[in-house]
This record gives structure tokens, sequence and C-alpha cells, in this order.
């Protein structure tokens, strides 16, 4: 199977659902800063300093598919709250709980939120300031040269791991490879970018189920294992 021809895309122009030529669609630019707005208050956080709201990944650049989603980062400085060693554990915390909870779709698009601090900055083509209404870093159209080989044998590969962790019902091996992925995936945009292999080879899996798998049967394992059966 050609992963890589039925998950990653080019076009020739951004995404027609969201964008008129490079410009926002009013009424998407409107839906998704009036969802951002609700993200916010749901954090619950007195003297939340803002500052920004950026769309990005995908449906900010040339390479969006139907699998991609509206990408929202809630800008802010991590800083501010004073307790840097529990802040972005609790801001993930936060958005597992808003995605797993919120099913919300903008022309078909799934929408997805996160806090991103000022230190680190989003790793893609495209960003666009939703709060300003203009980009803060307008995509290139350069079709990228991938390694379509090198792609489709990483992710059969770690298909092979995954099915094989989940096999073994061991939920110690499971995160392991879990956590493989995850710092594959960073190793490869600090390296190369959006089409580092490994970072294709991650969006590919994601796609296709095998992320979302391992993690429920992750937490299903978890689950046996702390569970108490019978009586006293």
């Amino acid at each position: 199977m050609n992963f890589v021809k039925d998950n990653i895309e080019y076009h020739r122009d951004l995404n027609p659902a969201v964008w008129n030529g490079v410009d926002m669609a009013p009424e998407v630019h409107l839906a998704l800063l009036k969802i951002a707005k609700v993200f916010v208050d749901y954090l619950e956080l007195p003297g939340f300093q803002l500052q920004d709201i950026v769309l990005t990944g995908s449906n900010a650049n040339y390479n969006y598919t139907k699998y991609s989603d509206f990408d929202i980062h809630i800008v802010s400085r991590y800083s501010d709250l004073d307790a840097d060693n529990i802040v972005e554990a609790f801001y993930q915390a936060k958005k597992r709980i808003w995605n797993d909870a919120h099913d919300i779709t903008v022309r078909g698009y799934d929408t997805e939120l996160y806090v991103e601090d000022t230190k680190k900055p989003p790793v893609s083509g495209g960003v666009y300031s939703l709060l300003n209404g203009a980009w803060i870093k307008k995509p290139k159209h350069v079709p990228p040269d991938i390694d379509d080989s090198a792609v489709n044998s990483k992710v059969r590969d770690l298909i092979h791991q995954i099915t094989d962790a989940i096999s073994s019902t061991d939920a110690v091996h499971m995160k392991r490879i879990i956590d493989k992925i995850s710092n594959m995936r960073k190793s490869g945009l600090a390296q190369a970018g959006e089409y580092s292999t490994e970072n294709l080879a991650f969006k590919i899996l994601r796609n296709i189920g095998y992320i979302e798998k391992i993690h429920k049967a992750f937490i299903a394992q978890q689950d046996q294992q702390l569970s108490l059966e019978g009586q006293q």
C-alpha cells in the first residue's frame, strides 16, 4: 500500500473552504474566533494574558487533505502563571478534556485547540493571526520532495510495532512505543520540518487510526491492571 499517495497531498491553492485566495473567508474567521473565545473561558484562569490566537498546520498551508483540522493555538506566556513546572501539564490536560468532549466542525473540518507558549512557536509553513486577521508567516508554494519509499517503510514498520505492542497486552511496552513515536516526530520536525519522513509517518498513522488505537489499548490495559475484582 502506498500510504503517501492516500494521505499526503499538495495543492496549487489554499483550501477554498477556508480561504478566498490568501484572505480568510469572513464567516470562517468569525467561527474560529468564537470557538477560541469559548476555549479561553473554559480554561478558567483569572488574569490569563492572551497574546494572540493563531491558525497553523495544513489548513494554513497548501498540504491540506480530507483529514486536516483547524489547528487553533491560543498564544500566551507560560511564565505569566509563575508555575512553569506544572503549567504545560495543566494546559495539555485541559486540551485533551476539551477536544475529547467537543465535536465542533467548521466547513466539515474538525477543530483542535491548544495553548501555545510564546517561547515555543509551532513548526509550520503557515501561521495566521486570527486575532489580527493577518498572516504572521505566509506559506510559500514549494511542492515538497518526499521520499515515498522511506515514508511508506517507516509507516509499515511502526504499524508492525504498534500491532505487536497491543497484542502483548503489556502496558509498559505500549507506553514505550507511544513515547518512541512522539519523540520520533519531534526529532523529525526539529531536523527537517513538516515534510520530514518522521512527521509524515506520524500524520499517516494518525490518519489511519493507529495512534488512537494504541492510546486506547494502553488506557484499557492500565485500567485493567489497576482494577480489583471480586469481594472481600
